[in-house]
């Protein structure tokens, strides 16, 4: 592929995919500067790796590096990220973005991560289960149980919680 066919598949991608990159990027990491830098990080590999190979999902291709990203950034050890902090912020720009984020993250908290992971792909990023399942690199019905599961354990949890109020 040409540079400029190249360039105008990147700005289109761009235009399109920016926003909810960035949302799928923040409610992974609950900081706005590293969702970001992540997904810029993104779009840069995504067009290093088109000028050598041809992508055939361009989509599901940009949620899978997003998403190692994410991880390998989560592992870090300079990685840490506290609520509180988050729910003390000063700055307003994104304020109902960060309370969206907590109240996620306390909501999925009793879940094992690979359910989490799902149940946040599906509801905040309005993924199907075949878009997660190929960036996640599992199966479709991989996919279906885990997100079955986890609903069981967010029912029978909010289950628990009515009753005692």
């Amino acid at each position: 592929m040409n540079k400029d066919k190249s360039i105008q598949r990147l700005e289109k991608l761009i235009d399109e995919l920016q926003d909810n990159l960035f949302s799928f990027a923040f409610f992974r990491l609950g900081d706005e500067k590293e969702a970001e830098d992540m997904v810029q990080e993104t779009f840069v590999r995504y067009y290093r790796e088109s000028q050598m190979t041809h992508i055939v999902n361009d989509k599901a291709w940009l949620y899978k590096v997003l998403h190692r990203l994410c991880i390998d950034h989560q592992r870090s050890p300079m990685k840490t990220v506290s609520l509180k902090a988050i729910e003390n912020r000063e700055d307003d720009s994104h304020q109902e973005l960060f309370r969206e984020y907590i109240r996620i993250e306390q909501l999925l908290a009793p879940l094992p991560e690979e359910q989490a992971t799902i149940v946040k792909m599906h509801f905040t990023d309005e993924l199907t289960f075949s878009e997660i399942a190929d960036i996640l690199g599992i199966s479709r019905d991989t996919v279906k149980s885990r997100y079955r599961y986890a609903m069981e354990k967010l029912q029978k949890t909010m289950k628990k919680k009515t009753n005692f109020d």
